[in-house]
């Protein structure tokens, strides 16, 4: 095509310097003995400059783009100036530049363009209306052939060419071109509406490979009530932005195709538990392998749950970050303060949440907020970026700009949660995918928002960060719709796709993270009783240095049926052992769920000492709630308390009166009046706890 506009246009193109002295000579002459313009002589860098700022045909205008034409011979290369040319000539209507006429007239891009349709294309711009393909196609047709009749007596091509496109159909019509990447496109109209040129850091390759991965899975979900999905890849290197599908289908008004899922705001689920856990290492209050609570918690008359409703007792932060549990960081925000969460989301950049932050309370940390998948990808690109989060990259142009980072967490940090996040042996990993040899190693975390109308899953590896969101733009719940089971298979397909047969090298651990032994019980450093050990990674300028205290030393006797204190230890007939001392909630939650533990046998009731420390810890009544109960029914109030195994009674007291002796396991029952109700528990030491609550009648 190019050699054919060149031989028909401007045979001498690469050899004048903007204008051809001879052509112009050739073309004067002419226009001179035949009283008319019958020839021009405009060279292809003077038609650029005619197109750039078209004008009336006069001698003045002509001498212009002369000098225009030598101005683009002395800024751009021949090959630039050949490229805006053919970028520029018009083929009727709305159609303009080669590239765009190839694939409507003949849906193929200029590369793949027949003899015949570049000769076709070369000729449509000397009269682009009367010469368009879908209204003057024999018109067309016939100043083709003259022109292949040209070329064939200038043997600007081979003659079996020559007479193939000779033979080859014109085609009467216009092909639909697919809107590409509408989504991206709309966005990058609003943000850079003040640009007339924006280049973009998308990728088309695994932009297509992404937009049919997606179309295929929401395809299979829709039989089970699951219209939409979004996806969003991240370049690491470059912090740029290489695929970008807002929905599954555009063009789907019954989905609501056109709605940007990148970009609605929408519940996280328990995509913000790693953050929870980053501020923890980095405060030095964990590290993987120490040991969390997973037990009932009553926080202020807020009481969690975890996804499946089950407890586990006490597990590793490790274990409690890959099975999402919701208790244990429930529990660590409530130790870190709120506050500091929120202030790590506002560093983060989510915008609604900032905007929202006074309407926020503990709830935030599982998904009682707002936020998109855009804020929610660029917040995980700093865990493969050494805790440095920066600005997305749209443009090429903000890609070459050095844009600041915002520095959320340390790089040790950043490389633990990685560490955990990219743990194979996890409840949310389809097993199909442990047999798929070629899959990258992957970090990531899931999310289920309340209801189930939000399916989230945000993964990176050392080169790519993808974050998955599945449902439906309209809010509508599906019973079946988890992170696990709707957006992991997708976001692993993404990158089997886009990183397919990848290094599966690994981020490169930093000299701020070191490992040691460990108590395998507590995750603490060995006390000296302790006997099973592990390792653990930890930051030597950050992680707690305490011993672990779990086992202490009891006096018993001899056959291990009481227990001394310095007090009321005999001479003899006594032994010191080992017993693990567990929280009060955690011994409780033992007992409760007929868990065995080794605990120290009763204190000597003969002994006459005092103790200090706290007393029982009252589960129940709790000065959280208010208590309400029907007149003329006789309903109760549980009395319940949580001591250390130590404890082996408790005694309760009611208004000041003694009600009941129980055991800490046993729950007890109190038919309560209206009015202030004061609650006392004591333990076997002589310990005492108390809470008051309000009875009321309805």
């Amino acid at each position: 095509m190019i050699q054919a506009i060149m031989i028909k246009e401007d045979k001498w193109f690469f050899y004048h310097f903007g204008i051809n002295p001879l052509a112009i000579g050739r073309a004067v002459l002419s226009n001179l003995l035949s009283g008319k313009r019958v020839s021009g002589a405009s060279t292809i860098s003077m038609q650029l400059a005619r197109m750039s700022a078209p004008a009336s045909r006069t001698y003045f205008n002509k001498g212009r783009e002369m000098f225009r034409a030598l101005q683009y011979e002395w800024h751009y290369t021949k090959e630039e100036i050949l490229e805006m040319y053919l970028s520029y000539l018009p083929f009727g209507g709305n159609v303009e530049g080669v590239e765009s006429a190839s694939y409507i007239y003949f849906n193929r891009p200029a590369s793949k363009l027949s003899l015949s349709q570049a000769i076709l294309l070369a000729i449509i711009p000397n009269r682009p209306n009367s010469l368009r393909l879908d209204r003057h196609a024999e018109s067309a047709e016939s100043s083709r052939n003259w022109w292949i009749g040209y070329y064939g007596k200038y043997k600007s091509f081979s003659p079996e060419l020559l007479e193939a496109a000779k033979d080859e159909p014109v085609p009467a019509g216009r092909f639909e071109i697919a809107p590409q990447t509408p989504h991206l496109c709309q966005y990058i109209r609003e943000r850079f509406h003040d640009k007339n040129e924006v280049y973009t850091t998308l990728k088309m390759q695994p932009q297509k490979m992404v937009e049919q991965l997606l179309a295929n899975h929401v395809k299979r979900m829709k039989p089970i009530g699951v219209s939409n999905g979004a996806v969003l890849v991240v370049d690491n290197n470059t912090k740029s932005v290489i695929a970008y599908c807002g929905s599954a289908d555009f063009n789907d008004d019954a989905a609501q195709g056109q709605v940007n899922g990148i970009r609605g705001i929408r519940s996280p689920g328990s995509t913000l538990k790693p953050a929870v856990y980053g501020l923890c290492f980095d405060r030095g209050l964990l590290t993987p392998k120490m040991k969390v609570m997973d037990v009932p918690t009553n926080l202020h008359g807020f009481m969690p749950e975890n996804y499946d409703r089950n407890f586990r007792g006490a597990v590793t932060v490790h274990d409690a970050l890959t099975h999402s549990l919701n208790i244990p960081v429930y529990r660590l925000v409530q130790e870190l303060g709120l506050d500091d969460f929120l202030d790590l989301m506002e560093v983060g950049e989510f915008r609604t949440i900032r905007s929202k932050r006074a309407d926020l309370g503990l709830s935030a940390v599982l998904g009682g907020c707002g936020v998109t998948l855009e804020e929610l990808t660029r917040f995980y690109t700093s865990f493969a970026n050494k805790g440095e989060m920066f600005p997305l990259n749209y443009t090429l142009e903000q890609q070459k700009d050095e844009r600041s980072s915002i520095s959320l967490f340390s790089e040790g940090t950043a490389y633990l949660i990685s560490q955990i996040l990219s743990d194979i042996e996890r409840p949310d990993l389809p097993k199909r995918y442990l047999e798929t040899s070629r899959l990258p190693k992957v970090a990531w975390k899931t999310g289920t928002s309340y209801g189930r109308r939000d399916a989230w899953s945000i993964g990176f590896s050392p080169r790519y960060t993808v974050g998955v969101w599945m449902g439906n733009f309209d809010g509508t719940g599906v019973p079946e719709l988890t992170g696990s089971t709707m957006a992991v298979p997708l976001l692993l397909e993404v990158f089997n796709s886009i990183d397919y047969n990848a290094s599966k090298d690994w981020l490169k651990r930093p000299k701020t993270v070191e490992r040691r032994k460990v108590c395998a019980e507590s995750g603490h450093l060995p006390g000296r009783h302790c006997s099973q050990f592990t390792t653990d990674l930890y930051l030597p300028l950050a992680s707690p240095l305490n011993s672990c205290k779990l086992h202490k030393e009891v006096y018993v006797k001899q056959d291990e049926s009481l227990q001394y204190c310095p007090i009321c230890l005999p001479d003899s007939g006594y032994k010191v052992e080992l017993y693990p001392i567990y929280e009060p909630e955690l011994v409780l939650w033992y007992d409760l769920n007929e868990v065995s533990i080794r605990k120290p046998p009763m204190h000597n009731p003969k002994c006459e000492g005092k103790f200090s420390g706290k007393g029982p810890s009252i589960i129940s009544p709790s000065e959280d709630f208010e208590y309400y109960i029907e007149k003329g029914n006789e309903q109760e109030v549980l009395l319940q308390a949580a001591s250390g195994p130590t404890v082996t009674m408790h005694y309760w007291y009611v208004n000041g009166k003694f009600y009941k002796k129980a055991l800490p396991t046993e729950k007890v029952f109190y038919k309560p009046k209206a009015g202030k109700l004061k609650v006392s528990c004591l333990d076997d030491k002589g310990r005492r706890s108390t809470t008051a609550v309000i009875i009321k009648l309805y």
